[in-house]
Order: C-alpha cells, then structure tokens, then sequence
C-alpha cells in the first residue's frame, strides 16, 4: 500500500501509487490506516482504544422517553413501574443516599440517559446485559430487552421422545 502526502499530512491511502500534482511524496507501508475525517491514520491500539472511548461516550448520551422505557420494560419483561420502584427501594448493595438519588432520576427524569448507573442497576436486577441496552437505547426496539434464549438447544427427555413417537 502507499502513503499520498500533502501538506504534511497523509491524504491518500491506495494500493497504486497514481499521477497527482499535489501530492507531495509517496510512502511505501505494510500498516494498516483508516480514514478519520479527511486525513488518514494509523489503525493501531492508540486509534482504536480512542475509538471505542468515542463510541463508549456517543452511547452513554443516547436517551429515550419515560414512556419509552417504561413501555419497553413492560412489553419484554413484564415489569410495571411500581415493580421497579419496589427493585429500587429493595436493593441492599445500595446506600441510602444512592436510593434517593436513583428515585429522584426514577420519578422526576422526562428521559432517561443510556449512561445512567440506574439502567444498568435496572438492568442487571431483570437479567438485562449492558449490549442488550445500547441496543434498546439506540433503537428504541424493546425485543431487545427480551430474555436471551439459551446458547444450546434444550434435550428432550426420554418421556418427551416416547410421547413424539407414539403421536
């Protein structure tokens, strides 16, 4: 791959070196780059740690309604808003003011914010993953919220077998 330079800056990244008046010099490289806004950049750790701090603070400011959580929570999970203020109230890892911190968000908040400790303290308390919640955050979509299905299908016992045959 090659390296087009202009302005100290690299500009192109091509596996053809090509005819361009503007280009500076061209680098010979065996590295990886992406392009991050017009320039290109090394993909190294730095880039992507970098990357994955960008991405981890986009999805910490995704928000949705009172309404939106409330509604996604009822529909996957069955939890009605007094059952989650019981959830709240009843959680011993936290301390007192912690609880009343958490209600305050829980009661007076007109959206709730993906990066608030009380939806993964929700989350967790009903089995919910934090991947399960950026997506829900970022789509909206309850089914997200839905119990994951287990990595390996369930064996039938041998009753259920007998019963599939004799039908």
């Amino acid at each position: 791959m090659f390296l087009g330079y202009q302005k100290g800056k690299i500009k192109f990244y091509t596996e053809k070196k090509f005819n361009e008046p503007t280009i500076e010099k061209w680098e010979e490289t065996d590295l990886e780059y992406v392009l991050n806004g017009n320039e290109y950049v090394l993909n190294d750790e730095k880039y992507q740690e970098q990357k994955a701090q960008e991405e981890k603070k986009r999805i910490a400011m995704l928000s949705l309604t009172r309404g939106d959580v409330f509604r996604g929570l009822l529909l996957a999970r069955g939890v009605t808003r007094l059952q989650l203020r019981e959830m709240i109230e009843g959680n011993e890892q936290l301390t007192e003011v912690q609880k009343e911190m958490a209600l305050i968000d829980f009661d007076e908040a007109l959206n709730f914010y993906r990066g608030n400790a009380l939806i993964d303290t929700v989350g967790l308390a009903l089995g919910i993953d934090p991947v399960q919640l950026d997506g829900f955050f970022e789509t909206n979509d309850y089914t997200y919220l839905l119990p994951l299905e287990p990595a390996v299908p369930e064996e039938k016992t041998t009753t259920e077998e007998n019963s599939a045959v004799e039908e």
